[in-house]
């Protein structure tokens, strides 16, 4: 897969070869009349405890030398500090680091990174649209500027959106905007419209939304079947699309990452910023201040899609510390206090505040109320992505990237490849069903437990009985389940009295 003369397949190792560097924490952010802010949660300040640290060396579960040698495979990693009870080990040993113990037999690739990778490159082949599609939607896309021109010769009519910039799903819609047609208010020019689609049979589904703060209609093309959005003189989203698309040809991950993501949040039903979800460009801005960021720590550049996309789950559902800091894509740095800028919103401080890189004085990330459902998600994803057990036990036959993405009904029926042969099956296998729930004390992370038929329900409102230090609920809790365990053995003692009298009449009688 080649995007703008990047070329994916050929990566770069991902292991740091004969280079030390120091993992440092993102320094604190300064609001100017304040205290420093940290930037991520868990960040402790040196300043703050002066016990050294151990010299040891953190798990490190991405690294891979991809240009290592087959027969000799071995990633070099510093050597760890042993404890005084374990075993020693034989001289002619060779020394692994925990990227072995992530090998999966009979699988095509070493390092699981390295498969997921692959995953999310095929996993995009597959949403970019066919040729066949992408005629479709510029016809469609035709018909309704034929009917806008029609009302208004002298107006422009201008895509953008996710069909502008190239990061639309099969299930997208098409965004367009009227400029400089001369109505003398947007209301006026919505019903105009909707009168000449129905008149001319273009659309179906017509829906004027006149009371928005941003009045648009909403229709669905005859032809195509595809949805389409439409409003007035907001020359925002043109700017906005051309913005995406130099940051594009700027960053070639953003692409493969933010399709992955769009459906991810899609499936979960948090992509709809009226939702309290993260709309695309929102989601582009959080991309290019993580690439942003994992640039200013690290000397390389990380190319693998895998590591990129865990580094992106980590960061924004387990690291960042919303509640006093925002992100910014710009040139002037990734991070900054929210009360700096106006952005602290003291009702609802956990919101994530994203600055606009084309307007900075605006917050597109204040409406999206359901950003801790959104965090939660991207932790869940991180911890399943990053489990050493759970990727060991999926099987050679089993996608890593099926463990987050689930099969629904567009990818479903959807017909990917050149000769529409590539289906979701056969792409991710294994994709949405149950992961193994053997997982240790990180049990209750992975799985949604239903409950057994001996388990009787958690109690609920007046059921919880219990006074300051919460001893009384304890205690009523246990006498409760005894209770029910005891009367549990008496039905069942009944039970099978009934079952010996029905057998001995039934004996008796034959």
């Amino acid at each position: 897969m080649e995007i703008d003369g990047f070329l994916y397949e050929t990566l770069s190792p991902l292991s740091t070869i004969g280079i030390s560097i120091p993992e440092t924490a993102p320094a604190p952010v300064s609001s100017g009349d304040s205290e420093p802010n940290l930037v991520l949660r868990n960040y402790i300040p040196i300043s703050s405890n002066n016990t050294p640290l151990p010299e040891t060396t953190a798990p490190d579960f991405f690294s891979l030398d991809v240009d290592a040698d087959d027969d000799d495979w071995k990633t070099p990693t510093p050597p760890l500090k042993r404890s005084r009870l374990a075993t020693p080990l034989a001289d002619e040993e060779p020394k692994r680091s925990l990227e072995a113990g992530w090998f999966r037999a009979n699988c095509r690739f070493k390092s699981p990174m390295l498969q997921l990778h692959k995953e999310i490159l095929d996993f995009c082949d597959f949403l970019s649209p066919t040729s066949e599609e992408q005629v479709s939607r510029n016809t469609a896309v035709e018909s309704v500027s034929d009917v806008i021109k029609y009302i208004w010769p002298k107006c422009k009519v201008e895509v953008f959106g996710s069909f502008k910039t190239g990061l639309f799903l099969p299930s997208s819609d098409v965004d367009m905007v009227i400029l400089e047609s001369q109505i003398r208010t947007p209301q006026m020019g919505l019903h105009a419209l909707s009168r000449a689609l129905s008149q001319r049979g273009v659309a179906k589904k017509i829906q004027v939304i006149a009371k928005a703060r941003v009045p648009i209609i909403k229709f669905v093309e005859k032809r195509s079947g595809i949805s389409f959005d439409v409003s007035f003189d907001m020359e925002n989203g043109p700017k906005a699309a051309e913005y995406i698309q130099d940051a594009i040809s700027k960053w070639p991950p953003l692409r493969p990452l933010c399709l992955i993501l769009k459906v991810f949040l899609q499936q979960r039903e948090l992509n709809e910023v009226y939702s309290g979800g993260i709309g695309s460009y929102a989601l582009l801005a959080m991309l290019i201040a993580m690439l942003r960021n994992t640039l200013d720590t690290h000397a390389y550049s990380e190319h693998n899609l895998g590591v990129l996309l865990v580094n992106f789950f980590d960061m924004y559902g387990r690291k960042l510390n919303t509640s006093d800091v925002g992100i910014s894509c710009n040139d002037g740095g990734t991070f900054f206090s929210k009360k700096s800028k106006g952005f602290l919103n003291a009702n609802r401080r956990s919101l994530i505040s994203i600055q606009d890189p084309q307007a900075p004085e605006n917050d597109i990330g204040k409406n999206s109320f359901n950003y801790f459902q959104i965090k939660s998600a991207f932790g869940m994803a991180c911890s399943t992505l990053t489990n050493t057990k759970l990727i060991m036990n999926l099987g050679p036959n089993r996608s890593i990237l099926g463990t987050i993405i689930r099969p629904d009904k567009v990818l479903l029926e959807r017909k990917g490849g050149l000769n529409g042969d590539v289906t979701f099956t056969n792409l991710l296998p294994g994709a949405g069903e149950p992961l193994q729930k053997d997982f240790g004390e990180h049990e209750g992370l992975f799985c949604n437990w239903n409950l057994d038929d001996e388990e009787e329900p958690l109690p609920r409102g007046k059921e919880i009985v219990g006074g300051d230090d919460g001893g009384g609920a304890t205690e009523s809790g246990k006498k409760k389940k005894k209770g029910l365990k005891v009367k549990k053995t008496l039905r069942l003692k009944k039970i099978k009295k009934v079952t010996i009298k029905k057998r001995k009449r039934t004996e008796a009688e034959s």
